[in-house]
């Protein structure tokens, strides 16, 4: 006799497991190797975080495959908390469409010395209509290894239901105000009420789109009537500088901090001009795109057409930090301090170096530093290398989540502005 209830439970651990229930920390900016210059941003906007209205927003996400090999690669898309953990909404309930696609746009390079497959799709389309707002992850993956993610990016799709008035002040502790920002804001109720705001309404700040120094979780600081007020609740970040940058579009002439150009057996190389350190160095605004990059060249088509260069870094220093890492950090590193960005002390030539292959485009970068013991998770430091300054020109963005009464989190508000505009 066949047992239903066994087959009940089965189907339910099913149905429970593929959407998410169970409570699940989400593997975020993640990419194989061999999987190179991926990006996610606003469509027409490759400068831009990748954060779009729920109404007639588009990402364009694009990779290279290094092995030129025509994998076959799939996409879906992932529903998560506001502190990006996987969601309880089942797919249906987010998505309207396939839950995953193929990734069927793909083109080999061409005239390139390293052979690579560009592959590139727009969300959402006809067959994956985003209907919900709140956190997502796009993951990538083998149709035939689904459970191996190879790529993972965050974005944020938001709803315009209330108004949030945003400013970067002097922060309130004196030791600060030279050298950190504070942001405040206050929240208008326009279209959505809330209900007990200060249980149900969550705020995350962003500096330059970044994630791993945001700051989020802290209450309202009062409500008066329509309006909660975030103003001096501990949105303090340090200023940081302006970014580095490095201009690879040319292989034939040397642009701006480039001090040569190489060409290999393999590939090109780039030699950048040695780095100065600006830790004392009396803040110069300079124009930047906040860590961001764009692939080009200035001969043939960008995404098939711009070849990768050995790109070689250099950090001139009277001596070696003790106990210290120094990391190439960016939207080129994943937006992550990680071992494969991280300089290495020459002695004889009394200087941090790196390497690392880049496609041709526009980059923007720091140097930050960590405690050698320091874990992944833990924020670089601007101060030592790159120093700290209230003038800095810094991108900020507001998101304001509401724990909706359909039960997930909801992107209620929306604010992005820079601080200091040039």
């Amino acid at each position: 006799m066949i047992n239903w209830r066994i087959y009940f439970l089965l189907g339910l651990f099913t149905s429970v497991s593929s959407s998410g229930v169970w409570s699940q920390k989400v593997e975020l900016n993640k990419s194989k190797y061999g999987l190179s210059s991926i990006t996610l941003y606003p469509k027409g906007a490759p400068t831009s975080p990748p954060f779009i209205p729920l109404s007639g927003g588009v990402l364009t996400f694009m990779f290279d495959d290094l092995s030129a090999s025509y994998s076959t690669y799939n996409l879906r898309i992932v529903h998560c908390t506001h502190d990006w953990w996987y969601s309880d909404l089942h797919p249906s309930e987010y998505i309207d469409g396939f839950h995953n696609v193929v990734i069927d746009e793909m083109e080999d390079s061409f005239g390139t010395k390293v052979n690579y497959t560009h592959y590139s799709i727009d969300l959402p389309r006809e067959d994956l209509i985003i209907t919900r707002s709140g956190n997502y992850v796009l993951e990538v993956f083998d149709p035939y290894e689904p459970n191996e993610i190879v790529i993972s990016r965050r974005f944020v799709v938001y709803e315009d239901l209330c108004f949030v008035e945003a400013k970067v002040n002097e922060p309130v502790d004196v030791a600060l105000r030279r050298t950190h920002q504070d942001v405040s804001f206050i929240v208008k109720e326009d279209s959505y009420a809330f209900l007990d705001p200060y249980s149900s309404l969550t705020a995350t700040v962003l500096q330059n789109g970044r994630w791993d120094n945001a700051l989020s979780g802290i209450p309202p600081r009062f409500i008066k009537g329509h309006e909660i007020d975030f103003s001096k609740v501990g949105y303090t970040f340090p200023g940081g500088n302006s970014y580095r940058f490095v201009d690879l579009k040319s292989l034939s002439y040397t642009a701006r901090g480039i001090a040569g150009i190489m060409e290999g057996e393999d590939y090109f190389h780039h030699l950048l001009e040695p780095s100065k350190r600006r830790t004392y160095t009396y803040h110069k605004s300079q124009p930047d795109i906040n860590g961001a990059f764009i692939i080009a060249n200035d001969r043939y088509e960008p995404h098939t057409g711009s070849d990768y260069t050995m790109t070689h870094f250099s950090l001139p220093m009277p001596y070696e930090l003790h106990d210290r890492n120094i990391f190439i950090f960016g939207e080129l590193s994943n937006g992550r301090c990680l071992p494969t960005y991280q300089m290495h002390w020459n002695s004889a030539k009394s200087s941090y170096e790196a390497k690392l292959l880049l496609k041709q485009g526009y980059y923007n970068f720091f140097y930050l530093v960590k405690d050698s013991s320091a874990p992944e998770f833990e924020v670089g430091i601007t101060a030592d290398i790159e120093g700290d300054h209230f003038a800095t020109d810094n991108l900020y963005t507001v998101i304001l989540y509401y724990s909706d009464f359909e039960g997930y989190d909801r992107v209620v508000g929306f604010a992005q502005w820079n601080n200091n505009p040039r």
